[in-house]
């Protein structure tokens, strides 16, 4: 008898651990599948549109690069010349003329008045510049990306939150028509059980909109098409800024590359000045040349021709064209000067603002996990003092709307919490190292 027990026991076992095994490979195969917020991150910075142009400034950067280097260097030149031509009348009776040339020419300018050594001194800050607005941009791209992605995860949360209701709604609209059918309650308090029931799925229709717009808004981010969507995993949880104001701006003042790109902008339009002013100095440069040169009319036989020079050119009057360059350059290096100050400016308000938003997210999550364990407690007591006749439905179905509210009211001051630490990482200007230090889930 033992025997056929366990038989029948191991029957019915293995079936269940069939299915479990068969739910665990699902969930696997599902959250390998999922993309986490360290491999969303690293995608954007990978394939997003705004930076993979941005990043064709380092080739203009070579570009700029390749031709102040060429300044440096000498020139040469090949140069072929034919030439036939009728004419009447010639000093050897011929009745036509034809010249043939060739020539190679190599010339370097040795002084410019300062221009090739401004243009050198511009390579290492154009390339720098471009560099620290890639970074800067890839910085913001990555602030936008923390945002978007939990924003998703908010929206899911928003979901279920609603879900929630709707399955609230739907047991109490059972309950009350089996009471209404017992005679224990009216048609009146099915007809408001149905309205609330109704209301909860309009709520879930707006919600799984809101939910859909994250996703595709994401996946625009990354440059994934709409169709190719991927789901994501992480959770809504408070995160600890560290440090405190002085920490942040210090941080901004030093990490921030839109303010470094800022500085050396100063530079080099300091070096454009000297670049301007160059057109005012004296220019030397030395040439050769060599070469055959075949006259026909002359008659002469064809023979080699060389020429060397040496030349300085001294402007006097070129019509304030030099001038008015210079002048061109420094209103750009003030304007430069003037971005900057303004931009140290922006830097302490936006520091300052984000640990406001700090403040006030901090508070309000408090809050809001207050009013949430209250509208837990108060559906609580309405449901037991409905179950005993003592509490009105309305104030039953009234509990429940707030207890939804409640919840949807916390999520959104957590996910604000989060958005207000990612804005201040975003202004110190180290998000990406910040993001990779946290572990983000």
């Amino acid at each position: 008898m033992k025997n056929v027990i366990s038989s029948v026991s191991l029957r019915l076992i293995r079936p269940l651990f069939l299915a479990f095994a068969l739910l665990s490979a699902a969930v696997s195969a599902e959250a390998s599948l999922s993309m986490d917020v360290g491999a969303a991150l690293e995608l954007t910075l990978k394939n997003n549109p705004a930076l993979l142009s941005l990043r064709r400034e380092t080739d203009k950067a070579l570009a700029f690069k390749l031709q102040a280097e060429g300044t440096r260097r000498p020139e040469l030149s090949f140069n072929a010349y034919v030439d036939y031509q009728k004419e009447s009348q010639t000093s050897d009776g011929s009745s036509r003329y034809d010249n043939r040339t060739a020539r190679v020419t190599l010339s370097h300018t040795l002084y410019s008045g300062g221009r090739n050594e401004a243009l050198g001194r511009q390579i290492d800050q154009v390339t720098e510049i471009a560099e620290r607005n890639i970074t800067d941009a890839e910085n913001r791209a990555a602030g936008e990306l923390l945002s978007r992605f939990y924003n998703v995860l908010l929206q899911e949360r928003r979901a279920e939150t609603v879900r929630s209701g709707i399955a609230t709604s739907e047991m109490h609209l059972r309950e009350v028509s089996r009471m209404s059918e017992l005679g224990l309650s009216n048609r009146l308090e099915v007809i408001r059980a149905s309205q609330q029931l109704a209301a909860n799925r309009a709520d879930l229709s707006s919600a799984e909109g809101d939910l859909d717009n994250a996703v595709i808004s994401l996946m625009n981010h990354m440059a994934i098409p709409p169709e190719d969507r991927q789901p994501i995993t992480g959770s809504l949880e408070v995160i600890d800024t560290g440090g405190g104001r002085e920490e942040s701006l210090n941080a901004a003042m030093t990490n921030r590359a839109d303010r470094a790109a800022l500085e050396r902008q100063i530079e080099y339009q300091g070096n454009q000045i000297d670049i301007e002013n160059s057109a005012s100095k004296p220019r030397v440069t030395l040439g050769a040349s060599a070469g055959i040169l075949d006259p026909y009319r002359s008659g002469n036989t064809a023979d080699d021709t060389w020429r060397a020079e040496l030349s300085i050119t001294i402007p006097i009057f070129d019509r304030d064209e030099a001038r008015s360059g210079v002048i061109r350059a420094r209103a750009v290096m003030e304007q430069d000067r003037i971005a900057l100050s303004r931009k140290d400016l922006d830097i302490k308000s936006e520091v300052e603002s984000s640990w406001r938003e700090i403040e006030t997210a901090r508070e309000r999550l408090e809050s809001s996990a207050l009013a949430l364990e209250l509208a837990e407690e108060s559906l609580r007591l309405a449901g037991v003092g409905f179950q005993e006749g003592v509490t009105p439905q309305l104030d039953l179905l009234q509990a429940q709307t707030s207890l939804t509210e409640s919840r949807l009211e916390h999520l959104s001051a957590l996910y604000s919490q989060m958005q207000a630490v990612f804005a201040l990482k975003t202004a110190e200007g180290n998000i990406i190292e910040w993001a990779e230090r946290m572990n983000l889930r």
